[in-house]
Protein backbone atom coordinates (compact mmCIF):
# COMPACT_ATOMS: atom_id res chain seq x y z
CA UNK A 1 0.00 0.00 0.00
CA UNK A 2 1.45 3.35 -1.03
CA UNK A 3 0.47 6.98 -0.39
CA UNK A 4 -0.19 7.36 -4.10
CA UNK A 5 -2.75 4.56 -4.02
CA UNK A 6 -4.45 6.22 -1.07
CA UNK A 7 -4.54 9.56 -2.91
CA UNK A 8 -6.19 7.83 -5.85
CA UNK A 9 -8.86 6.38 -3.57
CA UNK A 10 -9.61 9.76 -1.96
CA UNK A 11 -9.79 11.51 -5.34
CA UNK A 12 -12.20 8.89 -6.70
CA UNK A 13 -14.47 9.54 -3.70
CA UNK A 14 -14.59 13.24 -4.59
CA UNK A 15 -15.67 12.67 -8.18
CA UNK A 16 -17.42 9.26 -8.03
CA UNK A 17 -15.56 8.57 -11.25
CA UNK A 18 -12.17 7.04 -12.06
CA UNK A 19 -11.82 9.04 -15.27
CA UNK A 20 -12.56 12.35 -13.54
CA UNK A 21 -10.19 11.48 -10.73
CA UNK A 22 -7.49 10.74 -13.31
CA UNK A 23 -8.13 14.09 -14.99
CA UNK A 24 -7.92 15.95 -11.66
CA UNK A 25 -4.62 14.25 -10.80
CA UNK A 26 -3.19 14.57 -14.35
CA UNK A 27 -2.66 10.83 -14.69
CA UNK A 28 -4.17 8.25 -17.02
CA UNK A 29 -7.30 6.32 -16.16
CA UNK A 30 -5.54 2.94 -16.60
CA UNK A 31 -2.94 4.02 -14.04
CA UNK A 32 -5.59 4.62 -11.40
CA UNK A 33 -7.53 1.48 -12.29
CA UNK A 34 -4.36 -0.60 -12.00
CA UNK A 35 -3.47 0.97 -8.65
CA UNK A 36 -6.93 0.21 -7.27
CA UNK A 37 -6.79 -3.41 -8.48
CA UNK A 38 -3.36 -3.88 -6.90
CA UNK A 39 -4.62 -2.45 -3.62
CA UNK A 40 -7.66 -4.73 -3.72
CA UNK A 41 -5.38 -7.71 -4.28
CA UNK A 42 -3.04 -6.71 -1.47
CA UNK A 43 -5.84 -6.16 1.06
CA UNK A 44 -8.01 -8.98 -0.31
CA UNK A 45 -11.09 -6.77 -0.48
CA UNK A 46 -13.29 -5.16 -3.13
CA UNK A 47 -12.97 -1.40 -2.92
CA UNK A 48 -15.25 -0.24 -5.73
CA UNK A 49 -18.40 -1.46 -7.41
CA UNK A 50 -18.64 -0.28 -11.00
CA UNK A 51 -22.10 0.70 -12.24
CA UNK A 52 -23.55 2.37 -15.33
CA UNK A 53 -23.63 5.64 -13.40
CA UNK A 54 -20.05 5.44 -12.20
CA UNK A 55 -18.31 3.83 -9.26
CA UNK A 56 -19.53 3.41 -5.69
CA UNK A 57 -17.54 2.36 -2.66
CA UNK A 58 -18.28 -0.98 -1.05
CA UNK A 59 -18.62 -1.26 2.72
CA UNK A 60 -14.97 -2.29 2.98
CA UNK A 61 -14.02 0.40 0.47
CA UNK A 62 -15.75 3.06 2.60
CA UNK A 63 -13.84 1.88 5.65
CA UNK A 64 -10.59 2.01 3.68
CA UNK A 65 -11.44 5.53 2.49
CA UNK A 66 -11.85 6.70 6.08
CA UNK A 67 -8.42 5.35 7.06
CA UNK A 68 -6.84 6.64 3.83
CA UNK A 69 -7.93 10.20 4.65
CA UNK A 70 -6.57 9.91 8.16
CA UNK A 71 -3.23 8.53 6.98
CA UNK A 72 -2.80 11.20 4.32
CA UNK A 73 -3.65 13.95 6.81
CA UNK A 74 -1.08 12.54 9.24
CA UNK A 75 1.52 12.42 6.48
CA UNK A 76 0.80 16.03 5.56
CA UNK A 77 1.14 16.99 9.21
CA UNK A 78 4.59 15.38 9.39
CA UNK A 79 5.70 17.14 6.20
CA UNK A 80 4.44 20.48 7.49
CA UNK A 81 6.15 19.94 10.81
CA UNK A 82 9.57 19.39 9.28
CA UNK A 83 9.25 21.80 6.38
CA UNK A 84 11.49 24.72 7.29
CA UNK A 85 9.36 27.11 5.31
CA UNK A 86 6.41 26.29 7.57
CA UNK A 87 8.29 25.85 10.80
CA UNK A 88 7.10 29.23 12.03
CA UNK A 89 4.30 28.72 14.57
CA UNK A 90 1.07 28.41 12.57
CA UNK A 91 -2.28 27.84 14.24
CA UNK A 92 -4.54 25.62 12.15
CA UNK A 93 -8.17 25.14 13.06
CA UNK A 94 -11.30 23.95 11.26
CA UNK A 95 -14.91 23.93 12.43
CA UNK A 96 -18.22 23.00 10.82
CA UNK A 97 -21.55 24.38 11.97
CA UNK A 98 -25.18 24.60 11.12
CA UNK A 99 -26.24 28.11 10.17
CA UNK A 100 -25.67 29.80 13.53
CA UNK A 101 -24.57 33.41 13.89
CA UNK A 102 -23.11 32.81 17.35
CA UNK A 103 -20.69 30.27 15.85
CA UNK A 104 -19.39 32.95 13.46
CA UNK A 105 -19.19 35.60 16.18
CA UNK A 106 -17.00 33.18 18.15
CA UNK A 107 -14.72 32.91 15.11
CA UNK A 108 -14.33 36.71 15.07
CA UNK A 109 -13.25 36.72 18.72
CA UNK A 110 -10.95 33.78 17.99
CA UNK A 111 -9.26 35.84 15.25
CA UNK A 112 -8.76 38.74 17.64
CA UNK A 113 -7.29 36.42 20.26
CA UNK A 114 -4.70 35.07 17.81
CA UNK A 115 -4.13 38.42 16.09
CA UNK A 116 -0.40 38.37 16.89
CA UNK A 117 0.07 34.85 15.51
CA UNK A 118 -0.12 33.24 12.11
CA UNK A 119 -3.21 31.11 11.65
CA UNK A 120 -5.14 29.18 9.04
CA UNK A 121 -8.87 28.80 9.70
CA UNK A 122 -11.51 26.78 7.87
CA UNK A 123 -15.16 27.53 8.62
CA UNK A 124 -17.82 25.41 6.95
CA UNK A 125 -21.55 26.05 7.24
CA UNK A 126 -24.02 23.41 6.17
CA UNK A 127 -26.77 20.98 7.05
CA UNK A 128 -26.51 18.63 9.99
CA UNK A 129 -25.34 15.80 7.77
CA UNK A 130 -22.57 17.99 6.34
CA UNK A 131 -21.36 18.97 9.80
CA UNK A 132 -21.30 15.40 11.08
CA UNK A 133 -19.53 14.15 7.97
CA UNK A 134 -16.88 16.87 8.30
CA UNK A 135 -16.11 15.85 11.88
CA UNK A 136 -16.25 12.12 11.16
CA UNK A 137 -13.83 12.37 8.22
CA UNK A 138 -11.49 14.73 10.06
CA UNK A 139 -12.09 17.81 7.89
CA UNK A 140 -13.13 19.68 11.02
CA UNK A 141 -12.06 19.32 14.63
CA UNK A 142 -15.41 20.48 15.99
CA UNK A 143 -19.01 20.48 14.79
CA UNK A 144 -21.85 22.66 16.09
CA UNK A 145 -25.29 21.08 15.72
CA UNK A 146 -28.66 20.91 17.43
CA UNK A 147 -30.76 17.98 18.60
CA UNK A 148 -34.48 17.84 19.31
CA UNK A 149 -36.70 15.43 21.23
CA UNK A 150 -37.74 14.00 17.86
CA UNK A 151 -34.25 13.07 16.70
CA UNK A 152 -31.94 12.89 19.72
CA UNK A 153 -32.39 9.14 20.26
CA UNK A 154 -31.53 8.46 16.63
CA UNK A 155 -28.53 10.76 16.90
CA UNK A 156 -27.17 9.05 20.00
CA UNK A 157 -27.14 5.70 18.20
CA UNK A 158 -25.67 7.30 15.09
CA UNK A 159 -22.91 9.04 17.04
CA UNK A 160 -22.03 5.77 18.74
CA UNK A 161 -21.55 4.01 15.41
CA UNK A 162 -19.39 6.89 14.16
CA UNK A 163 -17.38 7.07 17.41
CA UNK A 164 -18.50 10.66 17.95
CA UNK A 165 -19.39 12.52 21.14
CA UNK A 166 -22.08 15.19 21.54
CA UNK A 167 -21.59 17.71 24.37
CA UNK A 168 -24.65 19.92 25.10
CA UNK A 169 -24.13 23.66 25.54
CA UNK A 170 -27.70 24.94 25.92
CA UNK A 171 -31.32 23.82 25.67
CA UNK A 172 -33.58 26.36 23.98
CA UNK A 173 -37.27 26.65 23.24
CA UNK A 174 -38.14 26.63 19.55
CA UNK A 175 -38.71 30.13 18.16
CA UNK A 176 -40.07 31.79 15.04
CA UNK A 177 -37.74 34.18 13.21
CA UNK A 178 -39.49 36.98 11.28
CA UNK A 179 -39.17 40.68 10.53
CA UNK A 180 -40.36 43.49 12.79
CA UNK A 181 -43.03 44.53 10.25
CA UNK A 182 -44.48 41.01 9.98
CA UNK A 183 -48.25 40.85 10.71
CA UNK A 184 -47.53 38.47 13.62
CA UNK A 185 -44.62 40.44 15.08
CA UNK A 186 -46.75 42.00 17.84
CA UNK A 187 -47.65 38.63 19.39
CA UNK A 188 -46.07 37.25 22.55
CA UNK A 189 -46.09 33.73 21.10
CA UNK A 190 -47.05 32.14 17.78
CA UNK A 191 -48.61 28.80 16.85
CA UNK A 192 -48.23 26.85 13.60
CA UNK A 193 -51.79 27.55 12.50
CA UNK A 194 -51.09 31.29 12.55
CA UNK A 195 -48.06 30.71 10.31
CA UNK A 196 -49.93 28.60 7.76
CA UNK A 197 -50.40 31.34 5.13
CA UNK A 198 -46.85 32.70 5.26
CA UNK A 199 -43.79 31.47 3.30
CA UNK A 200 -41.55 29.11 5.23
CA UNK A 201 -37.78 29.39 4.69
CA UNK A 202 -35.62 26.33 5.33
CA UNK A 203 -32.13 24.95 4.70
CA UNK A 204 -33.33 21.36 4.43
CA UNK A 205 -33.88 20.79 0.69
CA UNK A 206 -31.56 17.86 -0.02
CA UNK A 207 -31.13 16.31 3.42
CA UNK A 208 -32.30 12.77 2.67
CA UNK A 209 -32.74 11.72 6.31
CA UNK A 210 -35.54 13.53 8.09
CA UNK A 211 -33.90 12.57 11.39
CA UNK A 212 -31.20 15.11 10.57
CA UNK A 213 -33.60 18.02 9.99
CA UNK A 214 -32.53 21.26 11.68
CA UNK A 215 -36.17 22.24 12.07
CA UNK A 216 -38.99 20.05 13.31
CA UNK A 217 -41.69 20.96 10.81
CA UNK A 218 -43.23 18.69 8.20
CA UNK A 219 -42.52 20.51 4.94
CA UNK A 220 -44.94 18.22 3.08
CA UNK A 221 -47.79 20.24 4.55
CA UNK A 222 -46.40 23.61 3.54
CA UNK A 223 -48.17 25.65 0.85
CA UNK A 224 -45.36 28.20 0.48
CA UNK A 225 -41.86 26.83 0.84
CA UNK A 226 -38.46 28.33 0.00
CA UNK A 227 -35.24 26.28 0.18
CA UNK A 228 -31.98 28.09 0.87
CA UNK A 229 -28.32 27.12 1.30
CA UNK A 230 -26.91 30.48 2.38
CA UNK A 231 -27.35 32.19 5.76
CA UNK A 232 -27.03 35.61 4.12
CA UNK A 233 -29.93 34.87 1.78
CA UNK A 234 -31.96 33.64 4.75
CA UNK A 235 -31.38 36.89 6.64
CA UNK A 236 -32.17 39.04 3.61
CA UNK A 237 -35.47 37.31 2.88
CA UNK A 238 -36.54 37.25 6.52
CA UNK A 239 -35.86 40.97 6.91
CA UNK A 240 -37.62 42.02 3.68
CA UNK A 241 -40.63 39.68 3.32
CA UNK A 242 -43.39 38.18 5.46
CA UNK A 243 -41.64 34.82 5.46
CA UNK A 244 -40.49 33.01 8.60
CA UNK A 245 -38.02 30.43 9.81
CA UNK A 246 -37.94 28.18 12.89
CA UNK A 247 -34.91 27.79 15.08
CA UNK A 248 -33.17 28.54 18.36
CA UNK A 249 -34.41 32.11 18.69
CA UNK A 250 -30.85 33.35 19.18
CA UNK A 251 -30.32 36.88 17.89
CA UNK A 252 -26.66 37.73 17.27
CA UNK A 253 -26.03 41.47 17.13
CA UNK A 254 -23.94 42.60 14.14
CA UNK A 255 -24.19 39.11 12.60
CA UNK A 256 -27.91 39.17 11.81
CA UNK A 257 -30.07 41.81 10.17
CA UNK A 258 -31.31 44.15 12.91
CA UNK A 259 -34.83 43.95 11.46
CA UNK A 260 -35.15 40.28 12.43
CA UNK A 261 -36.74 39.26 15.72
CA UNK A 262 -37.65 35.93 17.30
CA UNK A 263 -40.89 34.96 19.05
CA UNK A 264 -41.51 31.73 21.01
CA UNK A 265 -43.36 28.99 19.13
CA UNK A 266 -46.28 27.61 21.11
CA UNK A 267 -45.73 23.93 21.93
CA UNK A 268 -42.40 24.14 20.12
CA UNK A 269 -39.92 21.30 20.43
CA UNK A 270 -36.92 22.00 22.74
CA UNK A 271 -33.66 22.44 20.84
CA UNK A 272 -30.38 21.27 22.38
CA UNK A 273 -27.35 23.02 20.89
CA UNK A 274 -23.98 21.34 21.38
CA UNK A 275 -20.58 20.29 20.11
CA UNK A 276 -19.66 17.18 18.16
CA UNK A 277 -16.13 15.75 18.20
CA UNK A 278 -14.46 12.48 17.43
CA UNK A 279 -13.67 10.30 20.42
CA UNK A 280 -10.09 9.77 19.26
CA UNK A 281 -9.28 13.47 18.76
CA UNK A 282 -7.52 15.45 21.48
CA UNK A 283 -8.71 19.07 21.53
CA UNK A 284 -5.78 21.42 21.05
CA UNK A 285 -5.45 24.82 22.72
CA UNK A 286 -7.06 26.64 19.80
CA UNK A 287 -10.15 24.42 20.01
CA UNK A 288 -10.54 25.09 23.73
CA UNK A 289 -10.16 28.83 23.12
CA UNK A 290 -12.84 28.70 20.42
CA UNK A 291 -15.21 26.75 22.69
CA UNK A 292 -14.87 29.44 25.37
CA UNK A 293 -15.74 32.16 22.85
CA UNK A 294 -18.60 30.03 21.50
CA UNK A 295 -20.15 29.70 24.96
CA UNK A 296 -19.93 33.47 25.48
CA UNK A 297 -21.45 34.24 22.06
CA UNK A 298 -24.23 31.72 22.59
CA UNK A 299 -25.04 33.11 26.05
CA UNK A 300 -25.21 36.68 24.70
CA UNK A 301 -27.54 35.68 21.86
CA UNK A 302 -30.09 33.73 23.93
CA UNK A 303 -33.73 34.85 23.68
CA UNK A 304 -34.64 37.35 26.40
CA UNK A 305 -37.12 35.00 28.05
CA UNK A 306 -34.37 32.38 28.66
Amino acid sequence: MTPQQLRYIVEISKHHSISQAASALFVTQPSISKAVRELETELEITILDRTNKGVVFTKEGTELLFHAKKLLEQMEFVVDHFNKAKKINLTKFAISSQHYGFAIEAVAHFMDYFAEQKYELSIREGKTTDVIDDVYTGRSMLGIVSLTDLNKHFFKRYFTTKLLTFTPLATLKQHVFLRKEHPLAHLGSINLEQLRDYPYLTYQQDDMLLHFAEETLNVDNMEKLVYLKDRGAMNNLLSNTDSYNLGTGCIVNNYMNSNIISIPLEEGTPIQVGLVKRNDVFLAEEALVYIDFLKIALEKSLPKEM
